[in-house]
C-alpha cells in the first residue's frame, strides 16, 4: 500500500476502483481503494484488463528497477510494463463460474390514502464476466394499482452479449422487451447487432460506444393485436462513473432510425444513481425514458418512470 502497510491474502475481484481482499486474519474482506495500491504480487493467473484497452491472462509482478511500474506476465506473448492505475480489472482465473457472476436486486414501494394507489416498481440485473465474454441480464416492473385495480403497468427486460478482442472493440448481441400501457404498447421486440469500442477505461470511469442494425417486432393494444415489422439502425453510448467514494453513477443513451418507415426515430434513455451501504445494501434513484415518433397508434409517444429504491448487490 502507498501507506507502507503489506496485505497478504486471496483477491477477490478489482473493479469500479476497489478491489476485494481476504485475508486469514480478518472476518470481513478487505475493501481498497485501487488508487491506495502501490505495487502488487500474484502467484495464481488472473483475468487483466488494462486502461489502454488488453485484455487477457497473466500474472503480475512488481518491476525490480523501477517502483512505479508493475509487469505482467501474460499466458501468451512478451511480459508487459503498466503502472497500477492502468490495471482496471482484475479476476482469478481459479475462480468457478459463479465467481464470475454478479448480481443485484432492488424494489420501492408508495402508498397514497387519497386516492388509494399503490405502485411498487423492481428491478434486477445479473451479469457473467469472462476474458473476452461479457454476458448481462435485466429486468424492470412497475405496477400502478387504483382502487384495488392495476390500471397502468410496464414491463422491461432482456439480455446482451458482448465479444471482445485484443484491444479496444467487441461485437454484440442484444435483445430488449417492452410492454407499456402509456404507449398502448402490448410487446415490443428488439432484436440488436452490432460492434462497439472501449472509449475510456480507468479506475474512476468507462465510457463505451457502439452502432449497428435492428429488427423491431410490435404489437398495440388494439383489436386486431397485428404485429409489426421494421428494420432499423441504432447507435448508443454508455457512461459508468464509480469513482466517488459510495457512490455509482451511469447513463445509457440510445437512438434508432427506421430504415423501412420514413421518418420514424426512436430514442431510449436510462439514469442510475446509487450510494452503497454496508453489508452490499445500497440506495438508489433511476430514470427510465423511451420516445417514439411514429403517431398511428392510440398511446403517447412518450414514457417515462422516475424511482428511488433500496437495493442489495451480491
Amino acid at each position: 500500500m502507498k501507506n507502507n502497510q503489506v496485505l497478504i491474502g486471496e483477491i477477490k475481484v478489482l473493479e469500479n476502483g476497489v478491489m476485494t481482499v481476504e485475508t486469514e486474519y480478518s472476518e470481513d474482506d478487505f475493501t481498497i481503494d485501487w488508487s491506495d495500491v502501490k505495487s502488487m504480487k500474484t502467484e495464481t493467473d488472473f483475468i487483466i484488463m488494462l486502461s489502454h484497452k488488453y485484455r487477457f491472462n497473466g500474472t503480475i509482478s512488481p518491476d525490480p528497477n523501477n517502483e512505479d511500474y508493475l509487469i505482467i506476465y501474460p499466458d501468451q506473448g512478451s511480459k508487459m510494463f503498466a503502472k497500477s492505475l492502468d490495471i482496471v480489472y482484475l479476476k482469478s482465473l481459479e475462480a468457478g463460474f459463479w465467481d464470475r457472476v454478479s448480481a443485484n436486486i432492488d424494489a420501492g414501494f408508495s402508498l397514497t390514502k387519497a386516492s388509494n394507489t399503490k405502485q411498487v416498481t423492481v428491478s434486477g440485473a445479473v451479469s457473467y464476466l469472462y476474458t473476452r465474454l461479457n454476458i448481462d441480464s435485466y429486468i424492470n416492473t412497475l405496477y400502478n394499482v387504483v382502487q384495488d385495480t392495476i390500471a397502468t403497468s410496464r414491463n422491461n427486460y432482456g439480455a446482451n452479449i458482448k465479444v471482445f478482442f485484443n484491444r479496444s472493440w467487441y461485437i454484440l448481441g442484444a435483445s430488449d422487451f417492452l410492454k407499456s400501457d402509456e404507449q398502448n404498447l402490448a410487446l415490443r421486440t428488439t432484436i440488436q447487432s452490432g460492434a462497439g469500442r472501449n472509449i475510456v477505461r480507468n479506475h474512476k470511469m468507462y465510457l463505451v460506444s457502439a452502432v449497428g442494425f435492428a429488427l423491431n417486432t410490435e404489437r398495440y393494444d388494439h383489436e386486431e393485436q397485428v404485429s409489426e415489422q421494421s428494420i432499423e439502425t441504432f447507435g448508443e453510448v454508455e457512461l459508468n462513473i464509480y469513482g466517488i467514494k459510495n457512490v455509482r453513477l451511469s447513463s445509457k443513451f440510445q437512438y434508432f432510425a427506421s430504415i423501412t418507415e420514413e421518418n420514424r426515430n426512436r430514442v431510449n434513455l436510462t439514469l442510475d444513481s446509487k450510494f452503497d451501504l454496508p453489508k452490499d445494501f445500497y440506495i438508489g434513484g433511476n430514470i427510465t425514458y423511451n420516445f417514439d415518433s411514429k403517431d398511428d397508434t392510440e398511446g403517447a409517444k412518450s414514457d417515462y418512470v422516475v424511482k428511488s429504491t433500496v437495493g442489495w448487490s451480491f
